[in-house]
């Protein structure tokens, strides 16, 4: 990419933390008129009172002629901030972004820098909910953002498996008498049926209610061996069927950690320093609470059983001794708002070192995902009903060619995961989300199909000339410039990957780099119709247009990855 570049500007600035990213292309008329490539500097409101001083020293810098031809500084003018323009050497523009590189130079690394994500956390014994989906593609991509960008990362998912509600599962594997041979078959389903069978005979009759809070206290307790070696091989069978849901996402995790790691008997040095500094308070009832922005929580019941808070600040205080991280961020809905500020409020009361690491990543509800028939609210169907619209799609399409060496079954459902996790992620985060089949499924519209059909197409064109050795092409600036429009427009689209990557990361959007992917598309598709290959006769042409979308189809690989989606190169 525009990494070299980027670098030889930040050698010069060392002061200027992360101006590597804040180095950024203008808009597109800007650039055509100019008729040079630029990056530009805009001063942020942070250095504004330094304006002077910077912008004086900018003049008087020496950079590398290899790469920049001149520097231009433009004061601030009423509601225009000062920014400094570096207009690039065109040949070196060209080739940072169009040559075929085995070893990319690499861009900052923050290697120093630990950040922690959690998301997905289910809870066990219950199939896989829609409601899941968001923290666990959003999560996804916030993870591999910062992986890319150099970033230490680990991906945590948390799930639950403590509370009283589990003593009712434990119950209804006793009352159906579960074997481990139907347990290993289908846990999750089989868990989910045992829990909804105890809890309707357990409003029946209360000695059933008494007896499933009796083998939760026995769990918790750890008095029953039995019970104790069942509860570690369900969440063993769990995590094996999560997996395969997971490999469908693109999804996978550093680690897995569960909520009965907290449990009382290992949290009850934390309750003991929340009590001895007075942030724990006892209530007349017997319960125990902190006060959060005049709101009193509870923590622990008034008999002495341990909440879901108490856990969380159990289990973030024993991260950050573990983990040392910089940075640790919840993906979980909108509605726990008020759990994370008491999470938050309370664990920095108690560590300071926290303060300024914890962030919750919120996000909005999906309204209408379902299938067809409005059956369905566990993933795994919708997941399948993709699947299954995109077969029928592709035998009705007129374009689809018969295939032998193609794996239909593998095509259609990473298509119709695409589509799903497309048109979930091109949302704002925080906004609630009406899914649509008919919009997730368009090719024509903005849509994960879009994307996987435009890799496609570029793909089989490299295929037709792959007997063309792009390594040994030099990308040219000046064919460029005599090609029409769309061939620049390609080329600056290729030259703000890394910014967008960056702004994604910064604004926790994954819809940033969705829409760029989207734009970057649409500008590889008018290229392609404006600026055919296999009619060229020129073969300088020919070459240089071929570079041109072997960097595209390159740019869009790395996105597609970076948001959880497999680009196929057949369709």
């Amino acid at each position: 990419m525009t990494s070299r570049i980027r670098r030889a500007i930040c050698e010069q600035l060392p002061q200027l933390e992360n101006i590597y990213y804040a180095l950024e292309l203008p808009a597109k008329k800007e650039l055509h008129a100019a008729s040079r490539p630029l990056l530009q500097w805009i001063l942020p409101a942070t250095v504004a009172q330094q304006e002077n001083e910077l912008l004086e020293s900018m003049k008087s810098q020496q950079f590398d002629a290899a790469y920049i031809e001149h520097v231009r500084v433009v004061p601030s003018a009423g509601r225009s901030a000062a920014k400094v323009e570096f207009q690039l050497q065109p040949d070196a523009f060209a080739a940072h972004l169009l040559q075929v590189e085995s070893t990319p130079s690499a861009a900052p690394a923050f290697a120093e820098k630990h950040v922690v994500v959690e998301f997905s956390s289910p809870n066990i014994a219950k199939p896989f909910h829609v409601g899941h989906l968001r923290s666990t593609i959003i999560g996804n991509v916030l993870a591999n953002l910062h992986q890319h960008l150099g970033y230490r990362t680990t991906r945590l998912n948390y799930l639950g498996d403590w509370g009283t509600q589990f003593g009712l599962l434990a119950l209804g594997v006793q009352l159906k008498n579960v074997s481990d041979a139907e347990m290993r078959v289908a846990p999750i389903e089989t868990l989910y049926n045992a829990y909804v069978f105890a809890n309707k005979a357990a409003t029946a009759d209360p000695d059933l209610a008494q007896r499933a809070r009796d083998l939760f206290t026995a769990l918790e307790a750890g008095t029953d061996e039995t019970m104790t070696s069942k509860w570690q091989q369900y969440r063993h069978y769990t995590i094996d069927e999560l997996a395969s849901v997971y490999e469908r996402l693109g999804v996978h995790f550093d680690s897995y950690e569960w909520e009965s790691q907290y449990s009382q008997r290992e949290i009850s040095e934390v309750l003991a320093q929340l009590r001895s500094v007075g942030i724990l308070q006892r209530e007349q009832d017997g319960r125990e609470i902190v006060v959060v922005d005049q709101r009193r929580v509870p923590v622990i019941k008034s008999d002495g059983s341990t909440l879901y808070l108490a856990r969380d600040i159990a289990a973030l205080l024993e991260r950050h001794r573990r983990l040392q991280f910089s940075r640790m961020l919840y993906v979980v809905d909108n509605g726990q708002a008020d759990h994370f500020n008491a999470l938050f409020h309370t664990a920095t009361a108690l560590d300071n070192r926290l303060n300024d690491k914890l962030q919750h990543v919120k996000f909005g509800r999906i309204h209408g995902m379902s299938t067809r028939q409005g059956n369905a609210i566990f993933l795994r169907d919708v997941l399948n009903e993709a699947r299954e619209v995109m077969r029928e799609k592709r035998s009705l399409s007129t374009t689809t060619k018969v295939n032998s060496c193609l794996n239909d079954e593998h095509v259609c459902d990473i298509l119709g995961v695409s589509a799903v996790l497309v048109n979930v992620l091109k949302q704002r985060r925080q906004r609630d989300h009406v899914f649509s089949w008919e919009q997730a499924l368009q090719v024509n519209g903005d849509t994960g199909i879009k994307l996987q059909y435009t890799h496609c197409r570029l793909h089989s064109l490299l295929e037709n000339f792959r007997h063309i050795q792009l390594e040994d092409i030099k990308p040219s600036w000046r064919h460029l410039t005599q090609e029409p429009s769309d061939a620049l427009d390609v080329l600056y689209e290729l030259a703000r990957f890394e910014q967008c990557v960056w702004q994604s990361k910064e604004q926790l959007e994954a819809c940033v780099l969705v829409n760029y992917l989207f734009g970057l598309c649409n500008a590889t598709s008018r290229a392609l119709k404006r600026l055919p290959v296999k009619q060229e006769r020129c073969p300088e042409k020919q070459s240089q247009r071929l570079l041109l979308f072997n960097a595209a189809k390159r740019t869009i690989q790395r996105g597609m990855q970076l948001l959880g989606l497999k680009p196929l190169n057949q369709m």
